[in-house]
Order: C-alpha cells, then structure tokens, then sequence
C-alpha cells in the first residue's frame, strides 16, 4: 500500500502525541466535518513540505511526456500542463529531432513580414489559455501533421483526497511537515524543531542519492541547512 496522504498525517500526529485521524475522510481534507482543524493543519504542512522537496530535484516519479498534435499552418499550442513544471526535452516524434527553446524576442523578430513554415525547430512560451495553460509557439509553423513531445517534471497536485498516494518518497515530506509542526507550536525554542529539520535534509539527502542513482546524470545537488534553499 503507498503513503496517502491519510497515512502520512496520522504518521506526523503520533509524533506530535496527537490525536489521529481514526478513519479515511471523504471529499477534501479541508471540508471534511471528521477531521479536526489542527489535523487540517498538518494536512497544510505536509503540502508544504511536499512543494518544498519536489523543488529540490527532477524526481523520475514526477516525470511525465506531454505531447501537442500540430496541425498545418499553426503555430500556438496548449500544453495542457498547467504552468508549474520544468522542461526537459522537446522532440519531433517523425524525425527525432530535438527543439531549442527561444524567446519571445526571437519569435517576435521571425514574424514579420511572414513567419518560416517548414519543420519546427524552435518552440517559446507566449501566454496562458482560459484554463491557465502555458501555450507555446512553434517555430517554423509546420505544414503537416507531427506529434512533439515534451518531456516534463510536473510536481504532483496539493494532496486533499484521503486515498491520494504521494508519488514522491514520504519520508522527507514527512520529517518536513513534522519540523514544520514543532516549529509552529513555537513550544521548544527551537531545539527539537532545529533537530527535525537536520533529520528532514537527510532524509532528502539520501532520497535524491537513490533516485539520482536510476539515471546517469542530474547528479550535481545540495540542500542547504536551512532546509528551504538550494543550489545546483
């Protein structure tokens, strides 16, 4: 059985000596009548917490392939991704050609008197679509049917479902919403809270060495000991 978020909470409220949370709830955590505002809390910390370390790496459980069927004599698409994630490829699947990101400047420059047609090359953000969307150009627009792929590193959705697996490994997110809710209590004068935060950077530590080690790159990181900075 994976870690849902059900499961991750209560693992925090024992840790708080708290009461837990003793069946799944219904519907979102955050209109459920059967659970308590301080498990609602925690619930809101494990999110956080959850953020903060899908920040820290391009974990292969976050990756995903996002594909636009293009249409002759169009050039803007929507990648239906959203806006929060990081791109790692981009291929044209009838060649295997992979696309260069450019900018909005550079697409701007190429448009006038007439856009290049042909086989796309280039592609560059523009915009957002009615459902917040990131829509993306193609350059030069095409002139028949491909499918490009976008290979992608999506963070998962805010966990609010009882059921809802986490995709990342738990045990950082846990240790970091624990921290969380020592520190927020403000009970220990940092002590214990400072002692969690050290045990949330190791586990992320080793999370991000095992799954480093299924790839052969990506492999340059650090978490700073202030558990909310990195740099690469």
């Amino acid at each position: 059985m994976g870690n849902n978020d059900y499961r991750i909470i209560n693992e925090i409220l024992v840790r708080l000596r708290e009461e837990i949370i003793p069946v799944d709830w219904s519907g979102d955590i955050n209109d459920s009548t059967t659970v308590s505002d301080y498990q609602k809390v925690i619930g809101s910390l494990v999110n956080d917490s959850k953020r903060t370390i899908e920040s820290y790496h391009d974990w292969l459980a976050l990756r995903e392939t996002k594909s636009i069927a293009t249409v002759s004599g169009t050039k803007n698409y929507s990648l239906l991704s959203g806006q929060e994630f990081k791109i790692l490829d981009v291929t044209n699947t009838a060649n295997g050609n992979n696309l260069s990101q450019v900018s909005r400047t550079y697409l701007n420059s190429i448009k006038y008197p007439t856009d290049p047609t042909g086989e796309p090359n280039y592609y560059g953000f523009t915009g957002t679509d009615v459902l917040n969307n990131l829509l993306v150009d193609l350059s030069p627009i095409p002139t028949s049917v491909q499918t490009i792929n976008f290979d992608i590193v999506k963070y998962q959705d805010e966990l609010t479902l009882s059921a809802t697996v986490l995709k990342i490994p738990h045990k950082p997110v846990m240790l970091g919403a624990f921290a969380r809710a020592i520190s927020e209590r403000g009970e220990d004068g940092g002590t214990q809270s400072s002692l969690a935060a050290q045990e949330a950077i190791d586990a992320t530590n080793q999370a991000i060495i095992l799954d480093s080690g299924n790839t052969q790159y990506e492999t340059d990181w650090y978490v700073s000991s202030h558990y909310n900075n990195t740099n690469r």
